[in-house]
């Protein structure tokens, strides 16, 4: 009898193991990697000043995940939204021959010289036919002259793209969109600061 009671517990155990393992591999199915490689666009202004970069603030109303995957699953981020944003826009500054400085904290007193910050509402991404992702980003960014106000805008923009998976496909295109954006919201920050 107990040797019929371990081998029980044993398959128990196995089976288990085994359903935590395919509920696993399903979740990182779901989970986007974000990424981002700046480019300067050719006749792009370059940079002279001083930036203080703020972080950006996600104002999504769902920030848990970033789309519909189909089938019931979601998208989620494999890494913070917000500092993948705001990263970017530093690389893009850093691209055009700016000095950034990245500030982690948006509550200091008023700092001296140009600042930029931002926010977004819209980081959606969702599933197309066989292996098509479409993107949607909405940003917005401000910048200021020892706190003083000088312009801010709003950058929106829809991408497709295809990858050899759906994560892959969600992950190009999420990267492709922000690069549009931020190539345009980097071009107007640099021409502000002239």
């Amino acid at each position: 009898m107990p040797l019929m009671q371990s081998v029980r517990k044993s398959v128990l155990i196995i089976g288990l193991l085994c359903a935590l393992a395919f509920l696993a591999a399903c979740s990182a199915n779901t989970v986007v990697p974000l990424r981002y490689q700046p480019s300067a666009p050719q006749g792009a202004p370059s940079c002279t000043q001083t930036i203080t970069l703020l972080p950006f603030v996600d104002k999504r109303a769902d920030t848990i995940t970033l789309g519909n995957l189909g089938e019931g699953k979601r998208f989620y981020a494999e890494n913070d939204v917000a500092e993948w944003v705001s990263w970017a826009m530093f690389e893009e500054l850093k691209a055009r021959g700016c000095t950034v400085k990245y500030r982690e904290t948006t509550g200091a007193p008023t700092h001296q010289g140009y600042v930029v910050s931002g926010s977004f509402d819209t980081v959606n991404v969702e599933t197309g036919t066989a292996l098509m992702a479409k993107a949607r980003l909405r940003l917005r960014v401000k910048v200021e002259k020892d706190g003083q106000f000088v312009v801010e805008q709003i950058y929106t923009g829809e991408r497709e793209n295809l990858g050899m998976s759906t994560v892959d496909a969600a992950q190009k295109v999420l990267s492709s969109t922000l690069q549009y954006l931020l190539q345009d919201a980097a071009t107007d920050v640099v021409k502000a600061t002239k």
